[in-house]
């Protein structure tokens, strides 16, 4: 395949999708939740979308030309084949908002809550029920203001990054943090703890901006810059794994992100905005489950029955993108990895993308994450996880469970109890919690 010909229509591709901006499209204006808590939070939402900023079927048009003049049955033509087909599923689905076909079409995109993965018979719900059983968090002390927060994000990521980040604040914004390709946005009036802090720092800065740049420097394939097909899973379940493979993650991260894929199951089997907020209100302050309930709802049906699904993809992704290290490590192939870090891709094309660095389509990563630098730490963590992968952790559970029968009181212990009350089982303990 010529070089000029397949960055020709990488090209394309990218240009084209460059308006096709789905969280700009959906993100509710702040006078939405304003208007909601002076109506005593008894009342439907009722947000209003802003101009698409371009023409749904001109865009459809202009996606499948482009399609069409891909002409090879090849891996790396039927990649962009495919990215077009995604492309155009994006234009057609913010076409939809506020209809039914609009979750339609976000369920094809980023998957369903209960969307098996492909090589375990275990389901999101499964893993996000799971999370959402942890303990909470204790000593999460909300210490910096957006602002702060942002000049502590740029002190750590532009060593690593060359210099390339900009935080910003701006109060149009769903999640407390969102990135672009070298730019990261915090909402204002939001406070975050020193952890936090750091979580976002490896998150959006030294993930979500590092692959963007990694994929800018492709001398082909440009697409790589903005996201091979389906690279959401992996690349926002990669941005969570950053948070924990460095240390910056406690049970809080993981009972919210668990919290948003059963919110999003409520919402798909008709429970409304008032529904998933009050179920939401009971874990978290009002601020927060509104902001979490609009995630759930931004694009789709306010009365239920049809949700925005993109925050189903975090467990899969977090899951997926951490065994495919695993088994990268496990092989020895640290190629394989580097490929993965070299733009936005699924896991499912880090090995095309590495073959395509070896016949000189591709280039391998410039900027690492920190995670990835400390290369025997990372294999430390692998080893430890395949060691404890041995053990059954509901069999390790009840064998200490009959040793606390066995003993009765403990001695002295006076006219204290024998622990010898039935255990509760384990929260979410299903396909997801039991093993293999």
């Amino acid at each position: 395949m010529p070089k000029e010909y397949l960055r020709r229509l990488s090209d394309l591709i990218v240009q084209a999708q460059k308006p096709v901006r789905v969280l700009r499209a959906i993100n509710w204006d702040p006078r939405v939740h304003e208007r909601f808590f002076k109506e005593g939070a008894r009342e439907l939402p009722r947000p209003e979308y802003p101009p698409l900023g371009f023409a749904p079927k001109e865009k459809l048009r202009e996606l499948r030309a482009i399609r069409r003049q891909i002409r090879g049955r090849n891996p790396v033509e039927e990649l962009l084949r495919r990215r077009c087909d995604e492309a155009a599923a994006l234009a057609e689905m913010l076409a939809a908002r506020g209809t039914k076909r609009f979750y339609e079409i976000s369920r094809r995109v980023y998957g369903d809550p209960r969307d098996r993965f492909p090589d375990h018979n275990v389901d999101n719900l499964a893993i996000a029920r799971m999370w959402a059983s942890r303990p909470r968090a204790r000593d999460e002390e909300l210490v910096h203001a957006a602002e702060d927060a942002g000049r502590i994000i740029e002190e750590l990521c532009n060593p690593l990054l060359g210099g390339q980040v900009k935080v910003v604040v701006r109060a149009r914004l769903t999640a407390n943090a969102a990135s672009g390709a070298t730019r990261i946005t915090l909402r204002k009036g939001a406070r975050f703890s020193d952890r936090q802090v750091r979580a976002l720092a490896h998150h959006e800065g030294l993930w979500h901006v590092l692959t963007s740049l990694n994929g800018q420097r492709q001398p082909v394939l440009t697409v790589l810059g903005i996201g091979l097909p389906r690279f959401t899973e992996s690349q926002e379940g990669a941005g969570i794994l950053a948070e924990f493979l460095t240390g910056n993650i406690t049970d809080e991260r993981y009972i919210e992100l668990g919290e948003r894929t059963i919110a999003i199951d409520m919402a798909a089997r008709g429970a409304d905005f008032l529904e998933v907020y009050r179920y939401l209100l009971a874990r978290f302050p009002p601020e927060k489950a509104a902001l979490m309930s609009e995630r759930v709802f931004r694009g789709g049906l306010v009365d239920g029955g049809a949700p925005f699904t993109k925050d189903a993809a975090y467990q899969r992704g977090y899951c997926r993108t951490f065994n495919f290290l695993r088994a990268a490590l496990e092989q020895r192939d640290m190629d394989l990895v580097r490929a993965f870090l070299a733009g936005k891709m699924s896991v499912d094309d880090a090995e095309l993308v590495r073959d395509l660095v070896e016949e000189g389509l591709c280039v391998g990563p410039v900027w690492l994450p920190e995670w990835f630098i400390d290369v025997d730490r990372l294999n430390a963590m692998a080893t430890h996880s395949v060691t404890m992968n041995r053990f059954s952790l509901p069999s390790v559970t009840r064998y200490y469970a009959r040793r606390r029968v066995v003993r009765g009181p403990r001695e002295g212990a006076g006219r204290h109890r024998a622990d010898t009350e039935e255990r509760p089982s384990l929260a979410g303990a299903d396909e997801g919690d039991l093993g293999e």
